[in-house]
């Protein structure tokens, strides 16, 4: 098999240029230059943000910091079982990371970057061993600048390690071949055995190689043959380093197959009793994920977005064709091609093809094709540029020449605008990566000033705040329990016997019956406030809905004074509104009663704008859990009162607010400073607060 890898019979690269070409210091510099632009590049869009977008820090991300703490008690396991069971390589990577950062998502994530970066180098050797420089370079540019690859560099799932290893063990294969000399066979063997460790895709490479050896053998037998002995040794590291997985999986074959079982097409739960139709189904979505639908989830992409963008996918194309055309008589386009499409099997044979996670093996060789396609568009428009066809002007032919360039430039502006501005501000994104759970553990940290607050660590002095805890938030949503170490809380029912004195801080399941588990433990005169939790929404639920109740008591604090008096001795204090992210806007009043009050009030608050309401909400104080009956004197109550509806606060906005009796619907006299009926409410102007 005579692969002329460098300079292969497509002719795609030529790395000898006439006489007039520059010196070789020259090019040598310039071609480093270009490189380390390039990894630059790649390194822009992994880093920025890595622990922030996307926001959230799914279950599958935090379960990983989860074995990883395990890992750093000195638990040291071939195989983790929790989550359908996952390969162990990546998780003992996030180990090293959390012990060195903390429990914060940057560390679950920051693995990903370091191995995203690396698989971009691995990438450019690889096809500089198969193609040449010149193609090596435009493979770098394409991988650096793709949607998919990029991110899966900023998430911390297992699947991102197999592009790394796949491109690291074809490409010592590749030197392999070409110098025969053992040491690359053996590395090729150790990085392939090594690659079972990262993600399930990699059980379908044997299908590949054997794709790859049966071209070989009809292409060219006896140089094939030749090859052999290399291969050999490469075989054999490659099953010592899986040995011992393989003995696991033998001992444990339900534990590291049924994963796979769940998934498979083949499974009746999933075809539904229509196997042929949904096979044909799956590869018909398969094919299309190139340049037409790409995955539909959230956690995978910005959902049905194809792998590239139009400006990618015509070099895509270009590249695919040169791939069909030189296929019988090109080695190592053969082999990208034949890679590439044994390696959507995975997604293929199962459900919600395609899905990115699984079709993860086709990268990096994938990348090669639209680079193929860029390579070979440069060449040719290079040949119009030197007027071969005449062009009308010297910009015109400059314009030509350019085009490679402004399709890869089209790539990268089509990635920085779908992924750090359309993807992070999707609401879908938020709840698909759980980015509520993970804002709850963020301010039950920042209420008790230690841990990751959701912008950095905090390292306060110990508090006396109590933090108690339904256990179903901390069993359902991993991310708190990575977050927030359990030493932190403690869980619901209060223990009898257990004191609450000082600051305490409930967070609850709001659909139970949970007062009588919290307001009997409320510290009393307090400052009081009940509001409500971040919000999420599961795969398959409808709509978003609050993860949780937060309760909280603290000591009151200086308060000004009142700017409103109503009768049975209630005061308001402060009146403010409150604009949260996406534009939410929410009243915070501030009550107070100087003796006790017999009847459950509901609190009214109007929106106006010109003498016009725009807006409302009218309930019991505390969302309904603090009503007026459970005030003392000496209380403080933060009463909050969201108002959907508002876009946007002006500067002549108005509130109205009141009480009144929800039984008679009578309402209390606003009262002026002797005590005497002035209003049945009260109105000031809307004072903004931050959030």
């Amino acid at each position: 098999m005579q692969m002329r890898f460098a300079d292969s019979e497509s002719g795609l690269d030529n790395n000898h240029d006439s006489a007039a070409s520059p010196p070789l210091h020259a090019v040598f510099w310039r071609e480093r230059l270009v490189l380390l632009a390039l990894l630059l590049l790649g390194t822009a869009l992994r880093l920025p943000g890595i622990g922030s977008v996307p926001p959230g820090l799914y279950h599958d991300e935090a379960q990983n910091g989860l074995d990883a703490l395990s890992v750093l008690t000195g638990r040291f396991p071939l195989y983790f079982e929790a989550n359908n069971g996952r390969e162990p390589l990546f998780i003992y990577l996030v180990a090293f990371a959390v012990g060195v950062l903390g429990r914060t998502p940057m560390a679950v994530r920051i693995p990903s970057f370091f191995t995203g970066v690396l698989t971009l180098a691995t990438t450019y050797a690889l096809t500089q061993t198969l193609l040449g420089r010149r193609s090596g370079k435009w493979a770098l540019a394409v991988m650096a600048v793709t949607f998919w690859h990029v991110h899966l560099s900023r998430v911390a799932f297992r699947a991102v390690l197999l592009p790394l290893l796949t491109a690291s063990y074809l490409w010592q294969g590749a030197k392999g071949v070409r110098s025969g000399r053992a040491g690359h066979w053996l590395a090729a063997g150790v990085l392939y055995g090594a690659s079972w460790y990262t993600y399930m895709a990699a059980r379908f490479t044997p299908i590949a190689l054997a794709a790859v050896l049966i071209y070989g053998l009809w292409y060219d037998r006896r140089q094939l043959l030749k090859a052999l002995r290399g291969a050999s040794l490469a075989a054999a590291a490659a099953l010592l380093t899986l040995l011992p997985l393989g003995l696991y999986t033998l001992a444990h074959p339900t534990v590291v197959l049924a994963r796979s079982g769940q998934v498979s097409v083949f499974s009746e739960h999933i075809h539904s009793g229509r196997f042929w139709p949904t096979l044909a189904r799956h590869a018909r979505d398969t094919a299309a994920m190139f340049v037409v639908r790409g995955d539909r989830i959230w956690r995978h992409n910005l959902s049905l977005r194809p792998v590239w963008d139009p400006a990618l996918g015509l070099a895509f194309l270009v590249g695919l064709g040169l791939t069909l055309v030189r296929f019988r008589r090109d080695p190592p386009v053969a082999v990208i091609l034949l890679w590439t499409t044994v390696m959507t099997l995975p997604t293929l044979l199962a459900e919600d093809a395609p899905h990115f996670l699984r079709g993860v093996g086709v990268l990096p060789t994938a990348a090669l094709i639209p680079a193929l396609g860029l390579r070979w568009l440069s060449r040719g428009l290079h040949r119009v540029g030197r007027g071969r066809l005449s062009p009308a002007s010297r910009w015109g032919r400059l314009g030509v020449r350019a085009l490679p360039l402004l399709l890869l430039i089209g790539g990268l502006s089509s990635t920085v605008i779908d992924y750090f501005f359309r993807y992070p501000s999707s609401s879908l994104t938020h709840h698909w990566f759980e980015a509520g759970p993970a804002n709850l553990a963020e301010q039950l940290n920042f209420a008790r000033n230690q841990g990751w607050d959701g912008a950095r660590m905090r390292h306060g002095a110990d508090q006396e705040l109590r933090i108690f805890l339904d256990q179903q938030l901390w069993d359902e949503w991993e991310s708190i329990p990575f977050l927030v170490p359990e030493s932190a809380v403690a869980f619901l029912p209060v223990q009898e016997g257990t004191g609450v004195d000082g600051p305490v801080h409930f967070a609850v399941w709001p659909y139970r019956d949970w007062e009588p588990d919290v307001l009997p433990y409320l510290p009393r005169p307090a400052y009081l406030h009940i509001s409500r939790g971040p919000a999420a929404q599961g795969d398959l639920d409808p709509a978003p809905f609050t993860i949780a109740m937060l309760v909280s008591a603290s000591t009151v604090p200086p308060v000004p004074d009142p700017i409103a008096r109503f009768e049975n001795g209630i005061l308001l204090r402060a009146a403010l509104v409150r604009v949260d992210d996406r534009s939410s806007v929410t009243a915070l009043l501030w009550w107070e009663t100087t003796i006790p009050i017999n009847y459950d009030y509901t609190v009214f608050v109007h929106y106006q704008r010109n003498g016009e309401r725009i807006a409302q909400d009218e309930r019991q104080p505390g969302f309904g859990h603090l009503r007026t009956t459970f005030w003392q004197p000496g209380d403080l109550i933060l009463d909050e009162h969201p108002l959907p509806g508002v876009e946007r606060v002006l500067a002549d906005d108005t509130l109205r607010l009141g009480f009144y009796d929800p039984e008679t619907g009578e309402g209390l006299a606003r009262l002026d400073a002797a005590g005497h009926p002035i209003a049945d409410a009260f109105e000031i102007p809307v004072i903004v607060t931050n959030p």
